[in-house]
């Protein structure tokens, strides 16, 4: 706790002294006479309905810095001249948009301002790597609720992977601010579609202030206030309309209220037009579209007589099964019959022994097993102080409890016993200070500085001393048949992780010159990461059990940490990062220049010696008891050695890391409506902190060969950094008023990343009678990415717009999984040898369309997308000696969501009314498939075993293989309403 508060006191100090950076754009432009064409110097420029502004100088130049994303008017005025004010001029974050003005003569008679629409350009000249915009509005119209459909829409976002990389390779950026969880590398809070100003997703070689990402960079800058009061108010309802009953138990009915959101926003000025405020809040529940069966409560004993299965305690007098269990004991006569016998004397005397295909134990009705809710706050200060200071204050609350899904086999264990799963709860808070002084028309800099939480919980029960728990036996022992679902148990495991981060940033931004735009700045993060995960246990005098006698309810306890049921670490890394970059614009040649440099700092100690990890119970003769005469054997006068003893050496402090990275990017305007740029650069990441700190007590398991525990490989917080090279070229071409294609070829040379593939570590020594062995994370693995993207536009004319992006990759590395080695390991812990193979998200060709009709009072948009499948696995290539993985391939994948709406106005309120139809077509997507048929839903074991004539007694054996987790969402149906005002 103490560590805490000094941690937000730091982050607070901090606050005073550095800044954010990376949220706004800039407007330049010449003034000149629009009848001799000369320049025009000494020209007042002002951003209507703002402070900001500039002076041309001698050569008619101007810049206008430090603009926030959006859509802008400049009046252009000079003394002998007409004013002049150009509308609908588009700013992007970290682009320049250029905007000249032909000044004409102003005559005695004139007595009106000339207004002049622009025209957004189709080819953004300065941009030297690949970089998808989609502003605010833009999203308004798709038929998206969150953020993440949006980045998967984007050229280059393959198989939910952005340019080849794997999962953790993107950093999430809201309003100049990194919020990405160092633990997994997930986003800290999810934006609301609505509070977003502009979205930029960067994938290529972006600029040197972005670190600690490989694959792209998501950035969200955030809706501010409006200057006058408004807000909206949204509801909608639905749920799942599908055909394919027969994968998607429990779905027959429509429930329109199985999905329901309400969100309401609020914007306007609270002192004048110094003090602004936009307040957002959302409630979201998702029913899900996976469902069980409450077939039996956790208590449920369940016995099987070889033809049936019957449970044991069900009449609602009778309050466990240990009243049978009981009865039985004191009756003699009982014990030695025969158990129909037993099953007609109780259903006559007491009748709590009965079938499940009758009652069963639960109520029988359909539970939702993959269903969330969400509650989600934002709030958003702005303070202007002056004309040049201004202060932006944001808190995000970001809170989730969801049903986890798990894999298959996890979903047949509480299938039929879904109240015995326990739940996920995620809480997150966010709050972002930003206060930007513009020094001058050419340099600002903002001060600043973030602090966020989040954490994640997992557990069945609030208290760990319920008295609902049930013995382990319920669960973990297969109490049917072979090929049967789960039917009683409680999930013991309890699990609760924590980030806190602090962080601040400072970024300077000086125009030195018409040519030089100079950005530099540093950046400090202080984390603190906390994990306990156990499992609860029940107490020595029940940790046996014995259907027929034992009660099924347990008193748990903790194990000590230091045992393999509890795990419990703090750590406190720290990340600085400082850089320097130059965009340099010419008339021909547009170059962004810069280098960057991070260091980390773990916090962590390693092993002293791999080959003894375990300092509880260690194997060496040596670490055993004080050998002072080296004969390797305990004498009478050498003590043995205690824990305290050995922590004296057995571990070192894991060492410092520090990387240095280059960027460089040009683009080439060729003519008026088109643009080559290239860009290259080296990236660094430091791994997932949950490799680096995974098993901090370093222990193994018990038995002979991998001793894995749990199956997971030992953490390393010695692991480098890892690395990606990247490179592409590109063109931007205009191809008509309204239309415009860009192309960009890419390739990505991946290398140090986590994986498992050295050799496994023989504890005691390679002299060691290898019995046992495990494998520790190190930065074996690599890969390889080459692909090209083609983007074909057509603007917002007549009504409709147009977007379509195309992407073909080849991804191609030696694990998709840090893992994968390890699990695929052969006898004795050998390694399979090193195969470049196609990676799990190696899809080819990946298309997605996006179209918008739009006009006064209705309109609709379309999102159709195609995938050509991504590699799996066939058992016959499993030769682990060469490990050929990923050989065949998946089918397609086809999807389209609608949406259409309607608007009414009743001045000064406008009601919208809106249909959200996601997969439209109710198409069947086989996102996993069989090894054996490459098919879902379809695997010869389970023919084999038809004829085999083994026979589930709970569920038919369609069922055991009929997964709905092999396929992607079914039809859903919302609808809903907005109310503007």
């Amino acid at each position: 706790m103490k560590k805490n508060v000094t941690l937000l006191l730091i982050t607070m100090f901090g606050l005073a002294l550095v800044a954010f950076g990376g949220t706004t754009g800039k407007i330049v432009g010449n003034v000149s006479d629009a009848k001799n064409g000369e320049a025009l110097p000494g020209v007042n420029v002002i951003v209507v309905g703002t402070t900001y502004g500039a002076i041309t100088d001698f050569e008619g130049n101007f810049t206008i810095i430090n603009l926030s994303p959006g859509t802008y008017s400049l009046r252009v005025s000079a003394v002998g001249y007409a004013a002049t004010t150009i509308t609908n001029i588009k700013v992007n974050i970290d682009l320049t948009t250029t905007q000249d003005f032909k000044l004409s003569e102003e005559a005695v008679q004139l007595q009106n301002e000339v207004v002049i629409v622009a025209e957004r350009p189709l080819v953004q000249k300065d941009l030297t790597s690949k970089t998808a915009v989609v502003g605010g509005d833009e999203i308004k119209q798709l038929p998206v609720t969150e953020i993440s459909q949006v980045i998967g829409l984007q050229g280059g976002n393959v198989a939910g992977s952005i340019r080849g990389g794997r999962k953790g390779e993107t950093s999430y950026w809201i309003d100049g601010v990194p919020v990405t969880d160092a633990f997994d590398r997930s986003t800290v809070v999810d934006v609301n579609p609505s509070m977003v100003q502009e979205l930029q997703v960067l994938s290529g070689a972006f600029n040197a202030e972005y670190g600690q990402a490989m694959s792209g960079i998501v950035n969200i800058a955030t809706r501010e206030a409006a200057e006058k009061y408004s807000g909206s108010v949204t509801l909608y309802g639905g749920d799942f309309l599908t055909g394919h009953h027969d994968i998607f138990r429990g779905l027959k009915t429509f429930r329109p209220l199985n999905i329901r959101n309400i969100e309401a926003s609020l914007s306007g000025p609270l002192v004048g037009k110094d003090v602004s405020l936009f307040l957002n809040a959302r409630s979201i529940y998702f029913g899900g579209y996976l469902n069980g069966e409450r077939r039996y409560n956790p208590n449920a004993v369940v016995v099987n007589t070889g033809n049936d299965a019957y449970v044991i305690g069900t009449d609602p007098g009778m309050d466990s099964a240990f009243t049978f269990f009981n009865l039985f004991k004191n009756n003699p006569t009982l014990q030695t019959a025969p158990f129909d016998t037993i099953k007609k004397y109780f259903d006559q005397q007491y009748g709590f022994l009965r079938s499940t295909n009758a009652n069963g134990v639960g109520d029988h009705k359909s539970v939702p097993m993959n269903w969330n809710k969400k509650l989600y706050l934002q709030g958003k200060l702005a303070l202007h102080f002056s004309s040049n200071l201004k202060l932006n204050l944001t808190g995000i609350v970001d809170n989730v409890d969801s049903y986890p899904t798990g894999d298959w086999g996890t979903y047949r264990t509480y299938i039929y016993n879904p109240d015995g799963r326990g739940l996920d709860h995620r809480r997150s808070f966010t709050t972002i200070m930003q206060f930007t002084h513009t020094l001058s028309y050419s340099t600002f800099y903002t001060l600043g500085g973030s602090y966020f939480t989040k954490s994640f919980k997992h557990y069945l029960y609030e208290n760990e001393n319920d008295p609902r728990y049930v013995n382990p036996y319920l669960l973990n022992v297969l109490q049917i048949t072979p090929l049967s679902f789960g039917t009683g148990g409680t999930d013991m495991n309890r699990y609760y992780r924590s980030t806190t981060t602090g962080l601040v940033k400072l970024d300077i931004n000086s125009q030195v010159s018409k040519e030089h735009y100079i950005k530099g700045g540093a950046e400090l993060r202080l984390h603190r990461m906390f994990l306990e995960d156990m499992t609860l246990q029940p107490i020595q005098s029940q940790t046996g059990f014995t259907p027929g006698y034992s009660s099924p309810y347990i008193t748990t306890r903790v194990l000590p940490d230091s045992t393999n049921q509890h795990d419990r670490y703090v750590h406190h890394p720290t990340e600085f990062s400082a850089y320097l970059q130059d965009k340099m614009e010419f008339k021909d040649l547009i170059i962004n220049i810069g280098v960057r440099f991070d260091y980390f700092e773990p916090d962590a100690n390693i092993l002293a010696d791999d080959e003894d990890p375990y300092i509880y119970a260690p194997y060496k003769e040596s670490n055993k008891f004080f050998d002072y005469n080296g004969n390797g054997l305990q004498e009478a006068n050498e003590p043995s050695k205690t824990v305290a003893d050995r922590k004296k050496y057995w571990y070192k402090k894991a060492s410092s890391k520090i990387q240095v990275s280059p960027r460089f990017g040009a683009s080439f305007p060729i003519t008026d409506r088109g643009v080559i740029h290239f860009s290259y650069g080296h990236f660094f990441q430091i791994p997932n902190f949950e490799r680096l700190y995974q098993n901090p007590g370093f222990k193994i398991g018990s038995g002979t060969g991998n001793v894995d525990l749990n199956g997971n490989p030992m953490g390393n917080a010695n692991l480098n950094p890892e690395q990606t090279i990247n490179g592409e070229i590109g063109l931007q071409q205009q191809l008509s008023d309204d239309m415009s294609m860009d192309i960009t070829a890419y390739l990505r040379d991946i290398r140090n990343l986590t994986g498992t593939r050295a050799d496994q570590i023989f504890i005691g020594g390679a002299n060691g009678p290898h019995a046992q062995y495990y494998s520790k994370f190190t930065n074996s693995d690599f890969g390889y990415v080459r692909g090209l993207i083609l983007s074909l536009t057509k603007r917002f004319t007549q009504g409709l717009s147009l977007s379509v992006d195309y992407t073909f990759q080849i991804a191609r590395g030696t694990a998709s999984d840090p893992k994968d080695a390890r699990n695929n390991a052969g006898a004795g812990g050998e390694a399979p040898e090193v195969q470049f193979s196609a990676l799990g998200w190696d899809q080819r060709h990946t298309l997605n369309t996006v179209v918008s009709y739009s006009q006064e009072t209705y309109g609709g948009s379309i999102i159709a997308s195609y995938g050509s499948g991504t590699p799996y696995t066939p058992p016959n290539t499993r030769d682990v000696s060469v490990l050929l993985t990923n050989t065949e391939i998946k089918p397609t994948y086809y999807n389209a969501d609608v949406r259409v709406y309607k608007s009414f106005v009743f001045d000064p309120i406008r009601l919208l009314l809106f249909l959200r139809v996601n997969n439209i077509f109710d198409i069947k997507n086989e996102t996993d498939v069989y090894g054996d048929t490459g098919r879902a839903g379809k695997t010869y074991e389970e023919e084999r075993n038809r004829l085999n004539k083994v026979n589930p007694i709970i569920n038919s054996l369609h069922d055991y293989y009929n997964s709905p987790l092999q396929y992607s969402e079914p039809r859903r149906v919302e609808v809903g309403a907005t109310i503007e005002f």
